[in-house]
């Protein structure tokens, strides 16, 4: 039955989504537009800014969907209400595991020919068939035999993960990035203020300088430092994954008492994390080199990563809220930062190691690499491995016991008296 009273939740979302989906489009116009002259003049890299292009222009038909469905609930209609269905069958792994292997193959044989338009045509459509498909099935995988709740509400989870929850985490992480270079200025100045000046002579060089081998010659000595190591570790490996498994899960923390079930925060959790990883993985895939085999091709682990991570964290938020099991979010909170973390810090490894020879550190090739490199497998196979147990476990007790939320177990009491 409809209702004309004014629902200020899906008004408020809407308006988010919608001020999102016009700077997305002026976004893809600019990169689009930019894409087409550099092809021409034949500088700076086409076929990346065309998958950029691509990459934001999948975004905004998804946020247009988000937003269909939060406007059928602004609007009073019943369909916003009706339960959501994720269509998932185990089939689509096998089809997904070789369309993600052929679309690779072709890439690779796209960038071996070396003709830009080609590049500029193909790797667009290849990019987003290696990145969005391994985030369905780890979905499908995590969430099957859950239930979801209304369509409006899964909408506005997704939409949020893709918007309002991104911009959150860049400002903060930017701000506290900001805090930490001010630190350090103070710190040099104080008391070693001869290096402070070498630095900003090196600062102003860069700015001018294009050439990737001079670049990296000229802050090899520092990269090399300690101290630079242990602060980039520190801030991509601890401070990133506490801000991140933080607010990733945003629409969690607006629903939370809403959600019947910690097994559907779980599952909105994953599709939060799924929303990330799909705007983080997309965007990180603008390379039209040789490196976007390798670029595309290790995002999948990184988007298992935040969807296992987020939805271990909506787990805890739907526990403590609905079932006042509140030692459950910190604990999940802090089991997803260490996964984080550990997979941050074997990533920042293997990226030391791979310029160890430039850094006048060759050893390093050899003494971090492997053991960097072991541990995202162990992670990543680990994660795997949650990520079924979880289903299992989750979806076999919404069947047998479902747990229902504190109001309805109120208002169920108080009939009973």
């Amino acid at each position: 039955m409809q209702t004309k009273n004014t629902h200020w939740p899906s008004i408020l979302i809407l308006i988010v989504l919608g001020t999102s989906v016009l700077f997305v489009f002026l976004f893809i116009a600019a990169t689009g537009i930019s894409s087409i002259i550099d092809l021409f003049s034949e500088s700076g890299d086409p076929a990346g800014e065309m998958i950029s292009t691509f990459a934001f222009g999948f975004e905004l038909l998804v946020l247009l969907v988000c937003m269909w469905f939060v406007f059928q609930k602004a609007q009073s209609r019943e369909q916003a209400d009706l339960q959501f269905k994720f269509p998932f069958a185990n089939w689509q792994i096998l089809a997904v595991l070789g369309l993600m292997g052929l679309s690779v193959m072709l890439g690779a044989a796209v960038i071996y020919t070396e003709v830009i338009a080609l590049a500029w045509v193909v790797l667009p459509f290849l990019t987003l068939l290696v990145i969005v498909p391994p985030i369905w099935i780890f979905f499908g995988l995590g969430t099957k035999g859950i239930d979801f709740g209304s369509r409006w509400r899964v909408f506005s989870i997704l939409g949020l993960g893709m918007t309002l929850a991104p911009v959150t985490m860049i400002v903060l992480e930017l701000i506290i990035l900001f805090v930490i270079i001010i630190a350090g200025t103070v710190f040099l100045a104080l008391s070693q203020p001869d290096l402070l000046q070498e630095v900003a002579a090196v600062g102003r060089i860069l700015q001018n300088e294009t050439d990737q081998d001079v670049i990296l010659n000229l802050v090899a000595p520092y990269l090399s430092s300690p101290a630079v190591i242990a602060t980039l570790i520190g801030y991509i490996g601890f401070i990133v994954p506490l801000i991140e498994e933080l607010l990733k899960p945003l629409g969690v923390w607006l629903f939370a008492r809403k959600f019947t079930s910690p097994a559907q925060g779980f599952a909105m959790g994953m599709l939060s994390g799924g929303a990330f990883a799909l705007v983080e993985s997309l965007n990180a895939s603008g390379n039209g080199s040789a490196e976007w085999v390798v670029v595309v091709s290790v995002r999948a682990g990184t988007s298992l990563l935040h969807m296992v991570a987020s939805g271990l964290v909506g787990w805890g938020i739907v526990s403590a809220f609905q079932e006042r099991r509140y030692l459950r979010l910190p604990a999940a909170y802090f089991c997803a930062v260490a996964i984080h973390g550990l997979w941050n810090s074997c990533a920042i490894g293997m990226g030391i190691s791979s310029v160890g020879e430039s850094l006048g550190r060759p050893e390093w090739l050899a003494a971090y690499a492997p053991s960097m490199l072991g541990g995202l497998v162990v992670l990543g196979v680990g994660m795997f491995v949650v990520l079924l147990a979880a289903n299992r476990k989750l979806s076999s007790a919404a069947v047998i016991s479902p747990t229902p939320p504190a109001e309805t177990r109120a208002e169920t009491e108080e009939k009973v008296k």
